[in-house]
């Protein structure tokens, strides 16, 4: 070989060997453009939700609709509530769905366009700083904790247990590296920004209780009596990896829904779109727009696809969300003058002002979320399940977590007893099904209503027809549901009627004493 075509042999061979590394490279910074971010996860998280934030604010539907608007910071048009100062946030929980999915801890990392000086926000909150672990962290009474691991790099944890806090500070210290489960990191890598904003994912590896599942299959219309039908899809079902939801918005938002199995989704067949639905509102997380989403067996996987609405989008991410908001209105604050431990003041006007705003800003968040759950409230939706007890929590908790700064004090406390309205309701709907579980559980004897409580006849020692044939103990069973889902009803009527009337009451208030529209 000449030295001329050596050197062009060496010179192939290096770039072949650049585009390969070059190749790899890409690949790796793109699947971990939230690493930094992830690897602060600790690692009993079970559900996450990742948002580029700086992408969904850029996307048409975000720019027509003013989602970035500071002023709006809040649930008047926006889907959830992303902090303006951020460009990327990861929300993390570790939730039970066999328990109406009971949250044990949520938290949140969040990447920073400008750093938030620690006092500002412990003044937004209404808390104070802490120093744990050598890091800045201020405490909030919303019960959280808000730790600042660099200047741009945002920690959110609750409950306030600052052990735990302590913790999970020095385990993102140590490792440095990402220790969520592999279907989580997947579903993370799967954001891009561009495509594909917003993932919401729940890993649900071992999660099904095969007592739960032999329950709901022996019930089960689809299934029926066929036994063999009803084994391999057992088998499907206990092999779940997980659910993962992917929004891409543009014009409008469009989802892709995955259910992610380890074994072929295919004996399923056309039942597939019914399964779903069907565990989804047993679940409490269903939403009606998912009935028009056309539905398809991709191997392992079922996969839903359609479009969301706005108010959809709301409810199913109210299932991960800040543990706190107040510190977004942190830049909103007046400015500490050099040397003085107190804010600069202000005019009254100014005051006055920064109170309406906040209170106008208030009511309507309150009012997008009521406006949202009215439909479940007004009719009765009790033979589908759909008004949710998991939801009616999750909406109390946000009108918790709404932004109070300057709001005025009426109006919070009116905000306070809407939020303690929905929770009990949302305790009365799951009242219904445990109340009906004892009752249908006591098969030694029968109870029935006459108008003025319940009568018990005994059944031992009797024969087999002095009773109830099983035809009619079925009967019994599906009576005692609809009497206690009918108490349930009627609760929610009431509850309804009196978050109505108080919300008449309390624009008419707010509209006289500031003398702007409510």
């Amino acid at each position: 070989m000449t030295r001329a075509k050596a050197l062009s042999a060496g010179w192939v061979a290096w770039l072949l060997a650049a585009l390969v590394l070059f190749s790899a490279l890409s690949v790796a910074n793109a699947a971990g453009r939230f690493d930094d971010l992830l690897y602060r996860v600790p690692r009993s998280a079970n559900a996450l939700l990742v948002i580029d934030v700086k992408g969904v604010h850029s996307s048409p539907l975000a720019v027509k609709e003013g989602w970035k608007s500071q002023h709006e910071a809040s649930y008047v048009k926006k889907p959830m509530l992303l902090p303006p100062e951020s460009d990327r946030m990861i929300l993390a929980s570790q939730m039970n769905p066999n328990r109406d999915f009971e949250v044990l801890w949520e938290g949140a990392v969040v990447s920073l366009t400008e750093p938030l000086p620690p006092r500002a926000i412990a003044r937004a909150e209404g808390g104070y700083v802490d120093q744990i672990g050598g890091v800045p962290a201020v405490w909030s009474p919303s019960d959280a904790y808000i730790v600042l691991f660099e200047p741009k790099l945002m920690g959110i944890l609750s409950p306030a247990h600052r052990q735990a806090v302590a913790r999970w500070i020095e385990d993102g210290e140590v490792t440095r590296t990402v220790v969520v489960s592999k279907y989580l990191k997947e579903a993370a890598d799967s954001v891009d920004g561009q495509k594909t904003q917003i993932v919401l994912a729940l890993d649900l590896k071992d999660a099904v209780q095969p007592h739960r599942l032999e329950q709901a299959l022996n019930k089960s219309q689809l299934v029926g009596d066929d036994a063999a039908k009803k084994q391999k899809w057992a088998k499907i079902v206990s092999s779940i990896r997980g659910v993962t939801l992917s929004v891409q918005i543009g014009r409008t938002a469009q989802g892709t829904l995955r259910v992610d199995f380890s074994e072929s989704t295919s004996p399923f067949g056309k039942d597939a779109k019914a399964l779903v639905l069907g565990v989804l509102d047993e679940y409490g997380v269903g939403i009606d727009e998912l009935q028009q989403w056309k539905t398809r067996l991709d191997g392992e996987s079922i996969v839903m696809q359609g479009e969301l609405s706005t108010p959809g989008m709301r409810r199913i991410f109210s299932l991960l969300e800040l543990p706190t908001t107040n510190f977004t209105a942190a830049d909103e604050l007046p400015q500490e003058s050099p040397g003085s431990s107190s804010p600069s003041s202000r005019t009254s006007e100014d005051k006055e002002k920064a109170v309406v705003e906040a209170s106008q800003t208030y009511f309507k968040s309150v009012s997008t979320l009521l406006n949202d759950l009215q439909e479940e409230f007004r009719t009765n939706r009790d033979a589908r399940r759909s008004l949710s007890a998991v939801f009616l929590e999750r909406y109390a908790k946000r009108i918790d977590r709404l932004p109070i700064l300057h709001v005025d004090e009426e109006l919070l406390a009116y905000g306070m007893k809407v939020a303690e309205t929905l929770r009990s309701t949302s305790i009365a709907s799951r009242q219904a099904g445990v109340r009906a579980g004892v009752r249908k559980a006591q098969g030694a004897g029968y109870y029935g209503y006459r108008g003025y409580g319940y009568s018990y006849g005994a059944r031992y020692g009797t024969s087999y027809n002095d009773y109830y044939t099983a035809r009619t103990r079925s009967s019994e069973k599906t009576q005692i549901r609809r009497e206690e889902d009918a108490k349930a009803r009627q609760v929610r009527f009431q509850n309804w009627k009196e978050i109505q009337d108080a919300t008449a009451a309390i624009r008419a208030k707010m509209t006289k004493k500031y003398k702007v529209p409510f």
